[in-house]
């Protein structure tokens, strides 16, 4: 069977050649024509556009080397032209480069197209003064902070010729030092988010820039809000569930990645609470959430009640369903002797399965700032994970097996689908265990997620 398959892959890479060799054929007719009218411009592109296709072609590399030579002689006037004219150096050697790759593009493609050296040593020297000219006018810029404009002319020196005398390194300064005013602006007026947003991108671009690092560490110590998370309280008896919740909530506002959001410590948190001897029970109400809070140096208290829980370890259940099972027999045609195959269903029974497991809970919290007193957010979460094994087993030839409606074959295809997606269906549950911790995981993620988003659009 798989014989003939190099054979059909080395048919098919020839089938792509031919079309290939065909179409650039088909350009290089039409540059020969355009070159027999004088539009040499015109034929170097339908030559290049045949090499594009198969760079093998002979024509196509003969009419590129005589109708694109003239083409980059016209180029290269044009050069002269801007040099010797207009004076006008930054289009002048824009006019070169475009020349020049041009040529690059043809000897890509085999077709060398010659640029005289008297032409390149003259671009060299255009692009010195060039050079010159940008260089002094992008330190004026600096020298009147026009940043912007400054930043875009070094950038045009590192493209011309990298590592131009310090060019790179000015380059730089236009494009951090106007973050650096800013954020300190920023940092004056108490936008510590704007202002560590602004120093860090400055810290990228160069860790060393003037007290960049110190400003931002002064940013973010002002800024930081600390948040104690205390222990989340449980109006069942399922302690155990709102302490994972309160790990996930807390593992997700750390993860967040926001550097101006803190949960306090919690060994320090326990400490302190163990101290002033306040316990679960008296760290559920505000007021005492407040007293907690300012003892651990905190802005805001989170705290968290499991409401309810309810959880369905579900019983696996079984039905006994009617179907048919198709077999084959020969049998003869009297008419002619012939025999042949014919299909025939025998009525047979399967067995259906399912089991569905069941884990819901429902969670509030409230964050509370420790500066005015107010609640800041709080929310009810509702979160329910389930999970079933519906499938069916058959014990003779699952392949053959068929349903049935009303106690005949069932001829639909709708219904073979359905029985054969049971029959290939996954036969375990998730258990309740993965389940709450899946529910954990959810609840945890989405009281984090809040808090975080909250705080976000708080903070300076």
């Amino acid at each position: 069977m798989g014989a003939p398959v190099r054979p059909l892959l080395a048919l098919a890479a020839a089938a792509l050649l031919w079309a290939g060799c065909s179409g650039a054929r088909s350009f290089v007719k039409k540059g020969i024509k355009l070159d027999e009218a004088g539009l040499y411009a015109e034929a170097a592109d339908m030559y290049l556009q045949a090499l594009q296709r198969d760079q093998r072609n002979v024509e196509a590399k003969i009419g590129l080397k005589k109708a694109g030579q003239s083409l980059l002689n016209d180029k290269l006037g044009a050069f002269f032209r801007e040099v010797n004219g207009s004076g006008d150096l930054a289009k002048a050697v824009d006019t070169y480069l475009d020349a020049k790759a041009y040529a690059d593009r043809a000897n890509r493609l085999g077709v060398v197209l010659e640029i005289p050296d008297h032409q390149q040593r003259e671009f060299e020297r255009v692009k010195g003064e060039h050079l010159v000219a940008l260089y002094t006018q992008g330190q004026g810029q600096l020298e009147r902070q026009e940043f912007q404009a400054a930043e875009a002319t070094f950038a045009r020196i590192a493209k011309l010729e990298p590592g131009y005398k310090d060019a790179s390194s000015l380059q730089s300064i236009a494009y951090m030092e106007p973050l650096y005013r800013a954020a300190r602006t920023d940092l004056e007026a108490g936008r510590y988010r704007r202002a560590h947003e602004a120093l860090s991108r400055v810290l990228e671009k160069d860790p060393a820039y003037k007290d960049a690092a110190a400003l931002r560490a002064e940013a973010l110590t002002k800024g930081q809000y600390s948040i104690a998370v205390l222990p989340f309280a449980s109006s069942s008896k399922r302690t155990d569930l709102a302490a994972r919740l309160q790990a996930r909530t807390v593992s997700g506002i750390t993860g967040s990645g926001d550097p101006f959001l803190k949960v306090v410590d919690r060994e320090n948190l326990d400490r302190i609470l163990e101290e002033q001897r306040l316990g679960l029970s008296g760290v559920v109400d505000q007021a005492t959430a407040v007293q907690v809070g300012n003892l651990i140096g905190a802005k805001a208290v989170l705290m968290g009640d499991l409401i309810s829980y309810r959880e369905e370890a579900g019983k696996p259940r079984s039905s006994t369903k009617k179907g048919f099972e198709a077999y084959s027999v020969r049998q003869k045609v009297p008419e002619t002797g012939e025999s042949v195959l014919v299909t025939k269903y025998k009525p047979v029974e399967y067995t259906e399965h399912l089991q569905q497991n069941q884990v819901t809970a429902s969670f509030s919290y409230r964050l509370v700032s420790l500066e005015t007193g107010e609640v800041l957010v709080s929310n009810v979460v509702d979160v329910s994970e389930q999970d079933q094994a519906y499938y069916a087993n058959y014990t003779g030839n699952r392949d053959a097996l068929l349903p049935s409606l009303n106690g005949v074959l069932d001829p639909s295809d709708r219904a073979r689908r359905d029985l054969r997606a049971l029959l290939n269906a996954p036969r375990q549950v998730k258990p309740v265990t993965t389940l709450v911790d899946d529910a954990m995981r959810k609840a945890g993620d989405r009281i984090a997620g809040e808090v975080v988003g909250h705080l976000a659009q708080k903070l300076p």
